[in-house]
């Protein structure tokens, strides 16, 4: 389990460790058309999207290496996550953005953005 976050994280199953913030934004392009028959709602696919957040760079550089962060064809990985007594998994994960950063206090830490294929609602 992570060790600050309220929404605990996995890649390929295993727990991250001293993660501090998850968001996991899904959005989708949703437009309205006008018709004879009045107004009619479309669609697009839906768009997952996780950002998370460790609050220190200790041993981090392991955990890109890991998800292939820099690596020019990157493999895909699993990024699971629970929400109360949820789980879901994105699939064929990429890390589409990764900011490490510093104060002039001494504080680091490092947030990746990262893009899924699909969503699997564990418990459905």
């Amino acid at each position: 389990m992570s060790e600050y976050a309220s929404i605990p994280a996995r890649v390929n199953g295993t727990p991250i460790p001293a993660l501090s913030d998850v968001s996991v934004p899904m959005s989708r392009v949703v437009n309205q058309n006008a018709t004879t028959d009045g107004v009619k709602q479309t669609h697009g696919i839906p768009k997952y999207q996780a950002t998370i957040t460790f609050k220190t760079l200790k041993n981090r550089a392991a955990f890109l290496r890991l998800v292939g962060a820099y690596d020019l064809d990157p493999p895909g990985f699993n990024f699971g996550y629970d929400m109360g007594g949820d789980s879901f998994t994105l699939e064929n994960c990429i890390v589409s953005a990764a900011q490490p950063q510093a104060d002039q206090d001494g504080a680091a830490s490092l947030q990746l953005t990262i893009m899924a294929e699909d969503l699997i609602d564990e418990n459905a």
